[in-house]
């Protein structure tokens, strides 16, 4: 065998003569003989062809031509195209230096694996027109580059399980192109701070710049992130430190580089010792980060475990996010020890907030309810109306709470006797006032589970940390404690008995449970007889009662439950038949998050009030969004003749008026405001604290506290508005100079692909919207499929509940497939004459521009489109060419002059290198401009 690589098609090579003369040449063919290898050369300038040996040819590449790799491996993927820099001869072997802008390297190869091409520039200026249906595939290689760089840049187009909405997408760009991954992301609550983190990875992996990350979250949120991540964004390898995995040895953590972990378990030293031989990390996600509290007091500072924790791990990545809806609670240097834990380069102007507070501007981003949109610019949260049902209760139900009522003030009293030790029992003792407030059917059957703990006498204490408990099912998981087997207080199961043989009584006539089946539920049925209603409770005792009368009402099968006992693909089934056939969704706090309804049903119910008012706002979320075409109505319903019920009541009617004060403050007063200002409010007030201590200082002392606590909310939100107002928040024209990318130009480019390689689309439906195509056997054969027929869509709602259909995102083989068929040389669109409304354009190129950081590496890229008018004025990503895109592509007749294909050209090159500059600041800096296609306009 030949100790030479055999040359590939088109390489450059040159014989040298004896006398030193030489001629230049490209390869034709090939041919290994064993002991030498015959190269059949075209020659240069000559119009001649011959067949010589290998060793007497040398490298014939030449500084500035465009070339291709062609890897000498099946398994090995090409470095793609790019620039001959220089060449070198090196332990006898010639080599060419080529630049890689895609790759962004420079590296040495061997000259026999180069191929030269005709790049899109030389194509332009000699006037090469391209194929018959060149325009087509201009446009498709134009889709193709846009597509993957929207998704880079914003993360929307990977696998979702969500139709992620303009602010989420706008942040995720605004973030990444600012070339700077520090940052708080501290929108308003509900406005889904977990899906832009989700797409915000998305984005980063998509650009390969995700190797490690690590999420630090409250304790009781580690598995609500993991099934989030892994259900809506496929990132099903995080697994959580501590329940998932161990580290014994610090080797281990070479295994784990995508990980999730609690806070409080972190902060502890013998797991911070054994987190600092982790190594770094690529990004550091804090959640909930207003718990990291550092306080100054004079010169003094105070960092909590917490905070002390993220200033440790400050020190292992360049890159931390922190995410909270109320960073600033009304305290100031809490806010900038923040600030300061992202940029410490900046701590100097940290200081200076006050005099500065503008300098947030590139630190903070900030969204409102009452500023974001959908696609066409209509404000997403409007159109709600909530009506307060009163049921008047029985003499039994007064009974039954003046009981209830003094069992609640032995308890309380019996733990705070016990001091430390007694806050379990005041923590049973909520729990019960809770599921009291919800149905009698939840505190009856709780009772009958702690009488039963007593006679049996068997066990220690159980209850667990609450802290630990997971915040999406804390109420299922609070009816569900297994408590102390020993008496709280003297006369205990006494009084247990008579609760009980109470709640016996009124279970019998529960006043509550018939207004919502005689007048509620009947009243919404009697002009609409087919309405889905969606019902909210916090347990699970509670679901099951209701899902019992509803049934016996309105027959089987009526009804289907959500509730945290349920693994991801029963709650999908629920979904499903409930927008399908079913009439009633009783749900947990399970669905207060992460299930979207609003395209079925704008009803609904609430059978209990949260004690925390943000669940309130997260119940309402799940119809009240983005797609809701109709009103949303809900119904809360309460008993106030219940001392229990009169403060939650006085606490709605209290937080509602400050809400409403705050709200005034604006000139622009709307209700979406509103719905900002309750989220925050109510994110600031400790209820549960306020609530304890009710049944022993009673109401008088109850209404002060609700008060005192409002009072500092309200202090707290207005600070907090005033500061924000510099933060950057969501702009729709922020991207005005990028090309518009829409759902509208994916499906353009999916249908122009399955035309140029013969993919049938035999069937449809769903309106449209569902496609069953037919692969030809040249693209199983490259996609490694047996099967042929596919059920394919673009629109993710869809998939939500056909697990069998074939989502079209980017992360799809399918879809990654026609990308790179598009992208490819071969595939031409390099150059082509277009027809089109295309007003005040000679011609049309597209490049990609890249940015990197100070130390090298690749930060941003952009595909950008430049419309080149007869007289050298450019536009950069005209709305034209957007609206082009969308349409399959008619080829013109046109006949180019060379010298002024190269004037456009020349003006294409100086605006490209004028929005590099634009673009460039502290974190970005240019790296290279690579054309990919150009155009005259007919």
């Amino acid at each position: 065998m030949s100790k030479h690589l055999i040359p590939v098609h088109h390489a450059w090579v040159k014989q040298v003569h004896p006398d030193g003369t030489e001629r230049l040449g490209r390869v034709k063919s090939a041919i290994d003989r064993g002991d030498r290898v015959d190269v059949t050369v075209i020659w240069h300038g000559a119009n001649e062809t011959s067949t010589v040996p290998l060793s007497t040819l040398r490298c014939g590449f030449r500084p500035m031509m465009e070339v291709q790799d062609i890897p000498d491996s099946r398994t090995r993927k090409t470095m793609g195209e790019g620039v001959v820099i220089k060449t070198r001869t090196l332990g006898g072997r010639d080599q060419v230096l080529v630049d890689f802008p895609q790759a962004g390297k420079q590296l040495w190869l061997p000259y026999e694996n180069i191929k030269q091409i005709k790049g899109s520039k030389h194509r332009f200026i000699l006037g090469d027109t391209g194929p018959e249906d060149s325009a087509e595939r201009f446009r498709l290689k134009s889709l193709a580059h846009a597509l993957e760089m929207w998704n880079e840049n914003t993360g929307s187009l990977s696998h979702l399980e969500i139709d992620p909405l303009p602010h989420q997408i706008h942040l995720v760009h605004h973030i990444l192109a600012s070339g700077n991954l520090n940052w708080l992301i501290a929108d308003d609550v509900g406005l889904g701070k977990t899906i832009e983190t989700g797409m915000l990875l998305a984005a980063l992996a998509q650009r390969d710049s995700l190797k490690r990350v690590l999420l630090i979250t409250p304790a009781g949120l580690t598995k609500q992130w993991q099934d989030e991540l892994n259900n809506k964004f496929r990132m099903g390898e995080f697994l959580i430190y501590g329940d998932d995995f161990r580290i014994n040895e610090p080797r281990h953590w070479k295994m784990y580089d995508f990980v999730i972990a609690s806070m409080d378990r972190l902060k502890e030293e013998r797991h911070l010792n054994a987190l600092h031989d982790a190594g770094s990390w690529d990004l550091i996600v804090f959640d909930e980060a207003h718990r990291l509290s550092r306080r100054q007091y004079g010169m003094k500072m105070d960092a909590s475990q917490r905070f002390q924790l993220a200033a440790h791990l400050r020190r292992q990545t360049d890159a931390m996010v922190l995410l909270t809806a109320t960073p600033h609670q009304g305290k100031q240097d809490m806010f900038q020890a923040l600030l300061e834990l992202l940029r410490p380069e900046r701590r100097d102007e940290i200081t200076t907030l006050a005099l500065n507070p503008e300098i947030i501007g590139d630190m903070v981003f900030r969204n409102n309810k009452s500023d974001v949109t959908d696609a066409d610019g209509n404000f997403i949260f409007n159109g709600k109306t909530t009506r307060a049902l009163t049921v008047t209760v029985s003499e039994a139900a007064i009974m039954f709470d003046r009981t209830l009522q003094e069992y609640l003030r032995k308890g309380y009293a019996a733990g705070a006797a016990l001091g430390f030790k007694g806050n379990a029992i005041g923590f049973v003792m909520t729990v019960y006032r809770k599921l009291a407030a919800s149905s009698v059917a939840a505190i009856r059957n709780a009772l009958i589970n702690r009488r039963t703990r007593l006679q049996d006498q068997v066990g220690e204490d159980t209850i667990l940390d609450p802290k630990e408990a997971d915040q999406r099912f804390f109420g299922e998981w609070e009816e569900q404690l297994r408590t102390d087997a020993k008496e709280f207080f003297d006369g205990e199961l006494a009084l247990l008995n008579e609760l009980i043989d109470e709640a016996e009584r009124l279970r019998a006539d529960d006043r509550k449970l018939r207004h919502f089946l005689d007048e509620l539920i009947a009243t919404i049925l009697g002009g609409h007889p087919e309405e889905k209603v969606l019902i909210f409770s916090e347990y699970r005792t509670t679901q099951s009662y209701l899902k019992e009368a509803l049934e016996a009402r309105f027959g089987a099968g009526c009804v289907e439950l959500i509730n945290g006992s349920m693994h991801h693909q029963l709650r999908r089934q629920a979904i499903a038949h409930f927008e399908d056939s079913a009439q009633f969704l009783i749900s947990t706090e399970a669905g207060g998050e992460g299930i979207n309804l609003q395209r079925n049903c704008h009803i609904m119910v609430n059978y209990d009030l949260p004690w925390n008012p943000m669940r309130l706002v997260q119940r309402i979320g799940r119809l009240y969004r983005y797609g809701q075409q109709q009103r949303v109505i809900v119904f809360n319903i309460h008993s106030p003749d219940t001392v229990d019920e009169q403060i939650m009541e006085m606490m709605y009617n209290r937080i509602d008026q400050v809400v409403t004060d705050l709200a005034g403050i604006s000139p622009e007063y709307n209700p979406q405001l509103h719905d900002d200002i309750l989220g925050e409010v109510a994110d600031l007030v400790d209820v549960t604290n306020i609530l304890e201590e009710a049944t022993t200082a009673g109401i008088d002392r109850t209404q002060q506290r609700i008060d005192e606590a409002l009072a500092r909310a309200k202090q707290a939100a207005q600070k907090q508005h005033e500061l924000f107002a510099h933060a950057a928040s969501f702009d729709p024209n922020a991207t005005n100079n990028e090309l518009r990318i829409t759902a509208e130009h994916g499906e353009a480019f999916v249908t122009g692909m399955f035309r140029q390689l013969g993919i049938k689309i035999v069937d449809t439906s769903h309106n449209g919207r569902l496609w069953h195509i037919r692969l030809p056997e040249a693209v199983q054969t490259a996609l490694g499929k047996s099967r042929g027929r596919l059920e394919v869509t673009l629109d993710r709602i869809l998939t939500v509940n056909r697990p069998n259909t074939h989502m079209l995102d980017l992360d799809s083989y399918l879809m990654r497939y026609l990308l790179q068929q598009a992208k490819r040389s071969e595939f031409m669109g390099l150059s082509a004459v277009i027809r089109g409304d295309l007003p005040d354009t000679a011609a049309l190129t597209t490049s990609m521009l890249r940015w990197q950081n100070d130390q090298g590496q690749r930060r941003r890229q952009e595909f950008t489109a430049y419309g080149i008018a007869a007289d050298g004025r450019v536009r950069i990503n005209p709305d034209a060419f957007s609206e082009w895109l969308k349409q399959p592509g008619e080829t013109g007749a046109f006949s180019p002059d060379r010298k002024q294909n190269e004037q456009l050209f020349k003006a294409a090159e100086q605006a490209a290198d004028q929005r590099l500059a634009e673009v460039s600041n502290r974190h970005l800096h240019p790296e290279n401009m690579q054309w990919v296609s150009g155009a005259w306009v007919e």
